[in-house]
């Protein structure tokens, strides 16, 4: 009995050791998981600063009258400073799904006319280099769906653009499925992306879906790439309660499979848009934009010159702070109809300024975007809780800027005149 005794009692302080052990290892494993973020978190921040120089001044550069051999340069220039952005895109969402931060967003949308626009938008890429791309539906096209639009986007982008990597000649089908599955009332989604590339040996097929990995390292060196794409595209699928197979043959092409669950959606979508024309694209600019006061709130001075060279030629007048605290006496002193603010910034920082301006009634509906290199979600719902309208990333496509920008005002005015329309009945 004495032994039995002590035995339980050592027993007993051995586990209460292992668990004090693993509870340790568990606090160490967190804590290395929150420098991570943490480091990937300011690395972006950093990244971004002087890409957001380089691809700003690149896109006013070809704005202007080039010759054909400048603008081939600059689009050069363009083309490798996307590159670059999509790799850092790349290692954020690698880290936030291994982190388990990232978070499917389903929202209701027409699943075809989300492919197909994005099949459009490679079509470039495949006439010049003779490639047939299309885009198919077997059988009845879906209904409208719930769905994460920028994950399945991501996810088909990767699986296109690689097959467009790796076909010289011939064609890239793209073709879309849907089926109701009869138990869950969920419909199935089938992607398929066909190509009459290199294909794959099947040594290549047992590594293709890993981190950082590619067939060998003359991959790397012919077709370019990280590896990553792959990878986050199978991840993303399985978030989405799918999955991305693949069926290959050396030298006779490849063909990707992308499954996901979608719902069907209560309500009918809103259609989404077509892509305007560039002409008519910089007249909407110029109607809500030309004659606007835009305060710029930016410590860094390549930024401000970035934002002055998008924006003066669509008639706008500029005034430059480079901190909150001059931003506060900037509105105090004259009136702005845009407020463009950067987040971090020395004395005063952009989420403090807000608020001080959200706290005074005379400011409270003045239009103010985040124009930050902070990109990581919690960051963006932080600029919206300080009481921002908007968040545009660096570094910044002026396109998608000047489109927030002319919302934001459309916005602005709609609820001054409802104030207008309530004090008059009031």
């Amino acid at each position: 009995m004495a032994l039995l005794v002590v035995g339980g009692i050592a027993w007993a302080l051995y586990m209460r050791r292992a668990q004090a052990n693993l509870k340790d290892a568990r606090g160490r494993a967190e804590a290395a998981s929150d420098a991570k973020s943490s480091f990937l978190a300011v690395m972006s921040h950093e990244l971004r600063t002087p890409l957001n120089g380089m691809l700003g001044m690149a896109q006013a550069l070809r704005a202007d009258d080039l010759g054909s051999g400048q603008r081939e340069q600059v689009d050069l220039l363009i083309d490798s400073g996307e590159t670059l952005l999509v790799l850092l895109n790349d290692i954020l969402d690698l880290s936030k799904i291994e982190a388990g931060k990232l978070e499917i967003a389903p929202t209701a949308g027409d699943l075809v006319q989300t492919v197909s626009r994005l099949v459009n938008g490679f079509q470039p890429t495949a006439r010049e280099k003779g490639i047939v791309l299309s885009f198919n539906i077997d059988g009845d096209s879906p209904p409208c769906l719930m769905f994460d639009v920028v994950r399945v986007r991501q996810c088909v982008a990767n699986l296109v653009s690689n097959a467009l990597k790796f076909t010289s000649e011939g064609r890239v089908e793209v073709t879309l499925a849907c089926a109701l599955e009869p138990n869950s009332g969920r419909q199935s989604v089938r992607l398929t992306v066909s190509d009459t590339g290199i294909g794959m040996s099947s040594a290549t097929l047992d590594k293709l879906f890993g981190a950082f990995t590619q067939a060998d390292a003359s991959t790397t060196r012919n077709y370019g790439g990280s590896g990553l794409g792959l990878n986050i595209t199978r991840r993303l699928a399985e978030l989405m309660g799918g999955s991305v197979n693949v069926r290959s043959r050396e030298g006779e092409g490849s063909l990707f499979t992308l499954r996901f669950m979608a719902d069907v959606a209560e309500a009918p979508a809103m259609a989404v848009p077509a892509e305007a024309p560039t002409a008519a694209f910089e007249l909407d600019a110029l109607t809500s934009l030309g004659g606007r006061r835009v305060l710029v709130v930016d410590d860094h001075p390549v930024n401000r010159r970035v934002i002055r060279l998008f924006l003066e030629p669509f008639g706008c007048e500029l005034v430059e702070v480079e901190n909150g605290q001059e931003a506060l006496a900037a509105v105090e002193a004259e009136a702005f109809d845009i407020v463009l603010m950067d987040v971090n910034m020395p004395v005063m920082d952009g989420l403090e300024a807000t608020r001080r301006l959200r706290a005074d009634p005379r400011w409270r509906n003045l239009p103010i975007v985040a124009l930050t290199a902070d990109v990581m979600s919690t960051q963006i719902r932080t600029c919206l809780e300080a009481g921002m309208d908007a968040h545009v990333a660096k570094p910044i496509d002026m396109r998608n800027l000047l489109t927030i920008l002319a919302q934001v005002v459309v916005a602005a005015q709609a609820r001054t005149a409802a104030r207008a329309r309530k004090v008059a009945a009031g």
